[in-house]
This record gives C-alpha cells, structure tokens and sequence, in this order.
C-alpha cells in the first residue's frame, strides 16, 4: 500500500533536525591578542578570555587556547582590568557549566591561568567535561586562600590531563562526583582532596604536595602516581573501599608516606614505596578489612609499618619488606582481640634500626625472614612489649636454621613467654620483594 503523502512542513522539520544532529562540533579559539565579543572565536577573530569562549560555545564543542597568560592578567590580585576574566559568578574565576573539551594548543609550558585570592580558579559545574590532555593542558597558579581547580557535587565523567597546578593553599583540587579521570597532572605545594567516588587518579607527580581522601570518597584507585618532598602525609586516605597501587611517595618532610585513618575501611595497599619519609612509611590507624600486600618501606625516619587501632579489626599484611628503617620494621599497637587481630606472613624485616616486629597485643608471624635488625642493641627480632596478648611466629627464619638467638640470629626480647617463636625455617624464605624504581 501506498503511503499517503507528508506535510511539507513535517519534512522540512525532519530535515532541518537531521541536519542539526549531523552538524560537527565547533572549535572556538582563544589568545592573548584577540578580543571578547559575542561573536568571536574564530581564527581571525579569537577571543580573549576564556569565559566568553565558553559563553559562546554549545554542548559538545572544543575550546583552543594559545598560549599567554589567562585571569589576572597583570597579577595585581583583582580581575578588574581589560582582557581578564569574568565569569558572572562571585568566587569563581572561570566557571566550565557545559560538556566542554577546553585544551591549550601548546601545553601547561606556555599557557598559564593565574588566579587570585580566596577564589576558585577553575570550577567545574557540568559532567562530560575534559579540562586539558596529555601536552596540551595549563598551569592553574593560585593565590593566597585560594583553590586551584574543584569538580562540584553531581558531576560526572570529568577528565583532567596535561595540567600543572600550584599555589592554592586551601585545596590544589577539590573533587566531588563520580566516574572522574585525574592523569598526568603536577600538583605542587598543596593538596588535591578527593570527596567522590568511582574516580582514577593515575600518572600524576606531587612535588611539594599530597592526596587526600576524604571521608565521603567510595571506591577510589590511586594507581602510579610519585609523591615527593610532601609537608604533610603523602597519600593519606579516609573513605571505603579504595585501592592504593604502584604508588612511591618519597622524601616526605613531615608525617608518614601512607596513612590509613578516620572512615578508612576496605581499602588495600599493594606494591607501593615508601621511602626516606619523615615519619613511618605505612600508618594504619582506624577500619577494618585492610589489606597491605606487596609494598616496600625502606629508609624511612620511624617504623617502615605502623598498625595502631583503637578497635579490634583483622589487617592483613603480606609480602611486605621493611628494610632499613630508624625504628622497627613492622609495629603493632592495640590489637586487644584474639581472633580479630592482625597478621604477618611472607615478609621481609631485615636491617631496621629498631626491632624487627615490635609488638604490644596479639599477632600472627608466619613465613617471615626477621633478622640483621638492631633493636636497641639487643638484635631484637620480636620484641614483645606488654604483658596482654601473645605472639604466635612461626615458620619464619632468624637468620639461623636453629631460630631465635645470639647473632648472627635476631633475638626474641620483652615478655618472651608470650611468644611462640617454635618450628623456625631452617633457611631463608622466598619472598619477593619489590625493588625501588
């Protein structure tokens, strides 16, 4: 059967929306020389400032910055002055409200957004968002009680890539939503927090600066990033269930390298390094459920492993090394439970200035090598030091097939009735162990 014939006008409609939803996306450009109107942004005639760029844009386009200096332009502190940012919104400098791709044509080198005081410098308020790429991003410099760059609440799908941000003492980043991607950025002298959940953050090097996980944050993964030279602890985490991966955090002037605490619960640390902190290498002081396999605390100031629960909660540790360190190698504190209590096997302590395993409360040491460790001049390998709880450690070897003992074995010191140091390996256990990078 013949259909019958369409109004005119429905076709016309049905063409004029199929030929929307085919139109490509814009590209409007943005440079030091160009100047705001509403109609700029081509290459002939760019704009000046970022926000009229995003003014004019639609959902889905590309903003191309070229390279100058964006905000406050002539560093005076006030965005009062012409060609300097004005997005409309009190505290917040530059305000991205739409899916938007807003990338530098030269990269963070040459392209440098300056912001002021006690503002946000670049606020993030839409999902679908990519602030910069991989070379081609910016640097955010902040000023005093500013903060660098914050994704609000309800966001999702954000990307941030190929940014250098420095500068804002009260947060380099301030990250809320979910399903974010954080990679290959610099954060310096500062720290980015994170309040969401379901977000990577990769690749990135902290220099001057940290990561902290807030104590809303869900199901983050911390995977290869490099920590350095922190005021503070390096990656210190509250939240559930994240996972802390290939991370190194070194050379942290003040507090541990990693640090478990507040809500932190479910949260495992494999194959990270700590190493030369000021402070333990690993701290875990609070949850449940946690799991540190494979990491390497070499150098640091204190312990190279330091577990302190105000509760009774089951921590596992596996196929750690401490080697090194200017206090014990694995310290345990407070574990007041016989069966939620932590334990130890397939490890390496060897070479610590302190005790090999100190210990005040229940523990189980299975498979370990403890041995070379100074212990306050007693070659302490495990120093029971309270008389609650016990120590069960077996299986592990000394540095001698006969056991604990006189050098070249590590001894047992403190309250050596609680500890059941019997069936000691005859010879060193096969542990591997992660090598600095």
């Amino acid at each position: 059967m013949r259909r019958p014939n369409r109004p005119v006008f429905w076709i016309t409609a049905a063409v004029a929306l199929a030929i929307a939803a085919a139109a490509p996306a814009a590209t409007w450009r943005v440079a030091a020389n160009g100047a705001d109107s509403g109609g700029c942004g081509s290459t002939a005639t760019p704009c000046r400032t970022i926000s009229q760029a995003i003014f004019n844009a639609n959902p889905g386009d590309t903003i191309l910055i070229g390279p100058g200096v964006y905000g406050d332009v002539n560093a005076d502190g006030d965005l009062n002055d012409p060609g300097e940012e004005n997005s409309g919104v009190p505290g917040k400098m530059i305000v991205i409200a739409e899916a938007l791709t807003i990338v530098s044509r030269d990269g963070a080198g040459s392209t440098v957004i300056r912001g002021v005081p006690s503002a946000v410098t670049v606020s993030i308020q839409a999902s679908n968002v990519a602030f910069g790429k991989k070379g081609r991003g910016f640097t955010v410099r902040g000023g005093a009680g500013s903060v660098g760059i914050e994704i609000t609440p309800g966001q999702s799908a954000v990307s941030l890539m190929g940014n250098v941000v420095d500068g804002h003492p009260n947060g380099l980043g301030l990250i809320d939503g979910s399903g974010h991607q954080i990679r290959n950025n610099w954060w310096t002298t500062g720290f980015l927090q994170l309040l969401g959940s379901n977000i990577s953050v990769r690749d990135n090097l902290f220099i001057g600066a940290g990561l902290v996980l807030q104590s809303a944050a869900s199901t983050v993964t911390v995977d290869r990033n490099q920590v350095q030279r922190s005021t503070g602890v390096g990656i210190d985490v509250q939240g559930t269930n994240h996972l802390v991966r290939r991370n190194v955090v070194a050379m942290g002037l003040s507090g541990a390298g990693f640090r478990c605490q507040g809500t932190c619960s479910s949260v495992r640390f494999q194959d990270n390094i700590a190493r030369r902190n000021n402070g333990h290498g690993f701290e875990i002081l609070a949850g449940a459920g946690q799991v540190l396999q494979g990491n390497l605390a070499s150098g640091n100031a204190s312990s190279g492993f330091y577990v302190n629960l105000a509760t009774a909660a089951a921590v596992t540790l596996t196929k750690n090394t401490a080697v090194n360190n200017g206090a014990a190698g694995f310290t345990f504190l407070g574990a007041s439970d016989n069966v939620n209590l932590p334990s130890l096997s397939n490890c390496v302590s060897v070479g610590n200035q302190g005790d090999g395993i100190q210990v005040a409360g229940y523990l189980l040491v299975q498979r370990c090598n403890i041995y070379g460790n100074v212990g306050s001049g007693f070659s302490c390998g495990v120093n029971k030091t309270s008389n609650f709880g016990s120590v069960v450690a077996q299986q592990n070897y000394w540095g001698a097939a006969s056991g604990p003992g006189p050098d070249p074995a590590d001894q047992l010191c403190g309250q050596t009735s609680l500890i059941d140091a019997s069936n000691p390996a005859a010879s060193e256990i096969g542990v591997g162990v992660l090598r600095n990078p």
